[in-house]
């Protein structure tokens, strides 16, 4: 699944710019240790698993870094105030982000500590955690020493700077992200990271608030280094997304691809006529961003030549894009480009994205009750082995080392997996006592409990198994259904309260699975929210949902053909079935959506019960998962 959050932190880049002989990797040196463009196309996912098994976060989850753990010497953020010092621990989690963004972009991933920074770094933190304030160029507290502020200041304005992320892999993660409208138009921090030249760096923290978890972290990164030579780095381009396989964990649909040049083999003067072709191969949608693309937040092109790092970049933003599919494969192809020596000339190379790591599938509560136990439903990563599975609390819901989750005591909980990249890797789990009177019939457990793996059976509706299900809940199981396998909400403002056109039910579920043809109203204006559903009837909106899945997973050509098929043996009660329900019966059956009561009957008047549509819900998923 595609990384997207709203993250409600700041990142400012390191403005300063410096001299483009200082940051340029020199003189093309063919036999270099690290050529970046054989390096990007030959590697394999399994390498890239292996290199992030080595260079992953120190933790799982996003808040292991609280001030009370973090520091050797704690921050003092009043006169007379102390930078403190970060246990080195923390600083090689930094440094291990950094080296695996470099690693995927085709970099050498040794970067190491500057230690003779660290007192500078946190300096740096420290006077903007006292201001309270994120800049480049802070002002002076009256009560600071001047000795100490200048240490500060020079910090502050040759660092990547951050404000209330919780850890520095998550700012290293934001820094590449680079994409917000005050950055996107030079991706000033990406480029830092992505210079060939550096190979120290050094990283600070310190709390606004001191001892205090709920006050924003300041964060600070030192960008400046050059110390590599530019005989160990050969390059014609270093692009983010890389070329080959790249996780898409660490790139989200609504950020910014950069290619940065090597400004020794292209003319950084020649810049009017760039263009970039980007294209889908799956479905080949085509985008082709130019000068006239300037739109900040959503489609955008520039071309920037400053100091940030190599300084000749080409940043470009598709519009539309919603999310990466597994194997997505985009072309780029840049042309207007001139070499150094005066000759036009073009780049064009494939960008590959995959699953690094595993997803949980389920994206709304779980319920289960006390001895019950479920295997976590998870759509495949590249990484096999080695995964990290936590529970919030083993006392309400433990998780074994194969991903199986026991309930053990009454209460609420979550439970994760492989949670180390931001994205949504974790399930709300709610155990329960045990109901003798409800249960599960014999013959639909085994659907029911591969449902309730794959997140179909949300908490809420986890009861009355054998009660015929209501039109409200079908609407609700439909949408969740859709949102669980496109891998994203559903919900906007478009259907959001006061937008039913039924006067006996507002929910936003109700109006998108109305509105996207999945289930109508029995009138113009009422929906019946409680009225049942019969089997005929079930047929027919197992149909619109498999073919709205179709176009929001963009399998409509794949879903026609197999349509068409139809059933060819005619059931023994296919009499009882309404004309209207007839060709929709035989379509759903002939797509394994649904299956025959037994005896060759259907049961078209029965009424559908919740277990039936577990077991329905969950052979529809199966059908558009394959």
């Amino acid at each position: 699944m595609t990384r997207q959050l709203n993250k409600p932190w700041m990142l400012l880049l390191a403005c300063l710019m410096i001299a483009p002989a200082m940051t340029t990797a020199g003189a093309p040196v063919h036999a270099a240790a690290n050529d970046v463009q054989q390096l990007t196309a030959s590697r394999t996912k399994q390498q890239i698993v292996d290199q992030w098994l080595q260079d992953r976060p120190m933790a799982t989850g996003h808040y292991y870094m609280p001030s009370t753990s973090i520091y050797a010497i704690q921050p003092k953020l009043t006169a007379p105030y102390a930078a403190g010092k970060l246990k080195p621990a923390y600083i090689e989690d930094g440094i291990n982000a950094a080296n695996f963004v470099r690693y995927l972009a085709g970099l050498p991933n040794d970067l190491a500590a500057d230690w003779t920074l660290e007192q500078q770094e946190q300096t740096a933190a420290l006077v903007n955690a006292v201001n309270d304030q994120l800049t480049h160029f802070p002002s002076k507290p009256g009560d600071m020493e001047q000795s100490m502020f200048e240490l500060g200041y020079e910090g502050a304005s040759t660092s990547n700077l951050f404000k209330g992320s919780p850890t520095f892999y998550d700012n290293v993660l934001g820094y590449m992200s680079d994409s917000d409208p005050s950055n996107i138009d030079r991706v000033g921090h990406r480029r830092w990271i992505l210079n060939p030249a550096m190979k120290k760096t050094m990283f600070g923290m310190v709390y606004a608030g001191g001892n205090n978890d709920y006050s924003p972290p300041y964060a600070s990164m030192y960008a400046f280094n050059r110390e590599r030579a530019s005989s160990e780095v050969s390059y014609d381009y270093i692009a983010w997304p890389s070329a080959g396989y790249f996780p898409e964990e660490v790139f989200a649909p609504s950020d910014a691809w950069s290619i940065s040049l090597n400004p020794a083999r292209y003319d950084k003067a020649r810049t009017e006529a760039i263009r970039v072709q980007l294209t889908r191969e799956r479905d080949g949608k085509s985008w082709t961003l130019d000068q006239e693309d300037r739109d900040r937040s959503g489609e955008y092109f520039n071309v920037e030549t400053g100091g940030y790092g190599i300084p000749f970049a080409i940043i470009f933003r598709p519009g539309g894009i919603e999310q990466f599919k597994p194997e997505d494969t985009f072309r780029v192809h840049v042309n207007g480009l001139y070499a150094a020596g005066g000759q036009e000339t073009a780049i064009d190379y494939r960008t590959t994205f995959f699953n690094l790591l595993p997803d949980p599938i389920a994206r709304y509560a779980i319920q289960l009750r006390k001895g019950e136990t479920l295997p976590i439903g998870l759509r495949a990563g590249a990484q096999t082995k080695g995964n990290t599975f936590v529970s919030g609390n083993a006392g309400v819901a433990a998780i074994d080392g194969s991903g199986v989750i026991r309930a053990v005591g009454k209460g609420s909980t979550w439970v994760s997996v492989d949670d180390y990249l931001g994205s949504r890797q974790s399930i709300n789990i709610r155990v329960v006592d045990a109901d003798p009177a409800d249960r599960v019939s014999k013959w639909a457990i085994e659907d029911y409990t591969l449902a309730k793996s794959n997140g179909l059976v949300d908490a809420s509706y986890d009861h009355s198994y054998l009660k015929p299900i209501s039109r409200y809940d079908f609407a609700g199981l439909a949408v969740q259904m859709a949102e669980t396998i496109i891998g994203r909400n559903l919900y906007s403002d478009d259907v959001a309260y006061g937008k039913s056109p039924f006067r006996d039910v507002d929910d936003w579920r109700v109006t998108w699975a109305n509105r996207n043809g999945i289930i109508k109203g029995t009138s113009a204006n009422t929906f019946s929210p409680y009225d049942t559903i019969t089997r005929e009837q079930a047929a027919m909106l197992l149909l619109n949902l498999y073919n709205k899945l179709g176009q929001l997973t963009g399998q409509d050509d794949k879903q026609a053909a197999a349509g068409g098929k139809g059933k060819t043996t005619l059931f023994e009660d296919d009499k009882r079935i309404s004309a209207w329900a007839k060709d929709n019966v035989y379509k759903a059956v002939a797509l394994s959506l649904m299956d025959g009561t037994g005896y060759n009957q259907f049961g078209p008047k029965g009424k559908l019960t919740y277990e039936q549509t577990f077991v329905l819900l969950e052979k529809a998923f199966e059908v558009i998962e394959q």
